[in-house]
């Protein structure tokens, strides 16, 4: 058994109640912030989930779709690394369009006055190869949503000409086009008046504050923090996990926030993390595991390359 350095442990204590101290809430702490939402203009709803016959209904005849990318890479430092990119665009029944892409900054000479980053680089290509399949399947299937892995506001700045092509036909075609987040890194309802008394904390993320503030089954949005950019998004709570989840949707599509809402709880199973079924499915389905990079640059990277960019020497330690 692994023998615990004390003075780590003790570190690990006091780390624990100093956040403690800062963070921790109560159920009365939590009515206090319903009560500041509502002095913020806050419309807090209850989501009616669809019953099958509502749901046929709404769909009339049309169909659900999700769209998901995946990036992995080799075990290595910029520029001695290979990245795979996956995307995956795929309706319930089944109709799928597909993309990927390979890129690694050893083929690509860095000019004196350009400023991108590898990172950079691969949220550009992955953002861009998602909206390409998104595009794809939106042209050749009759939608009525398509639902993107996390906001939207992140295609519109990683991949602006695919996201405008996107965003246009959407709208064109009455398709719904929704950006679903599981991690809210925003800090936005700090900077309303009710809200400012928590500004002495550290850190404000919106997240951290509606934890377990919303009932199951709950959405919020205060328009003066949640329209953005030509979006706007909502928090809401779809399960028993007291963590906010959120969507953001196209500012000419906002009228149909709370139907989005209806159809995402209907989707996401009661006791799960809170992010409809098929999101996940299509995550899993094409998921860049670290297997799948290693049995790929094993069998079709030659074995010097291999050795000289893409292997580190603390893969040869004997422990």
């Amino acid at each position: 058994m692994l023998e615990m350095n004390q003075d780590l442990v003790e570190k690990l204590k006091n780390m624990n109640e100093n956040l403690l101290s800062i963070y921790q809430k109560t159920p009365t702490d939590n009515s206090i912030i319903r009560q500041k939402l509502q002095l913020s203009n806050a419309e807090i709803r209850h989501i009616p989930r669809f019953s099958t016959k509502v749901l046929s209904e709404w769909l009339n005849g049309k169909e659900v779709a999700a769209v998901d990318g995946s990036v992995n890479q080799t075990k290595g430092e910029t520029p001695h690394i290979l990245y795979l990119f996956q995307a995956l665009a795929k309706t319930t029944n089944g109709f799928s369009c597909q993309a990927s892409d390979i890129y690694s900054p050893l083929l690509h000479r860095k000019e004196v006055d350009d400023e991108s980053t590898p990172a950079n680089d691969r949220s550009h290509l992955l953002a861009k190869l998602e909206l390409e399949v998104a595009i794809e399947l939106l042209e050749k299937r009759p939608l009525a949503i398509l639902l993107m892995d996390g906001a939207l506001y992140h295609y519109r700045i990683d991949a602006p000409d695919q996201w405008d092509i996107l965003r246009k036909k959407a709208i064109e075609k009455d398709v719904l086009l929704v950006g679903v987040s599981e991690e809210i890194t925003t800090e936005n309802l700090v900077k309303l008046e009710p809200f400012q008394p928590f500004e002495k904390q550290p850190h404000t993320y919106d997240r951290d504050l509606l934890f377990g503030v919303l009932q199951q089954e709950e959405m919020v949005f205060v328009e003066k923090i949640q329209s953005k950019a030509g979006l706007q998004s909502v928090w809401m709570r779809l399960t028993s996990d007291p963590a906010i989840t959120g969507f953001d949707v196209l500012e000419e599509q906002a009228a149909f926030k709370e139907e989005i809402a209806s159809l995402l709880l209907t989707l996401t199973p009661r006791d799960g993390r809170g992010i409809p079924l098929w999101l996940d499915h299509i995550d899993r389905e094409i998921r860049v595991t670290d297997k799948l990079v290693e049995a790929l640059v094993e069998q079709y990277i030659d074995p010097e390359i291999r050795k000289k960019f893409f292997e580190k020497k603390r893969g040869s330690r004997p422990y």
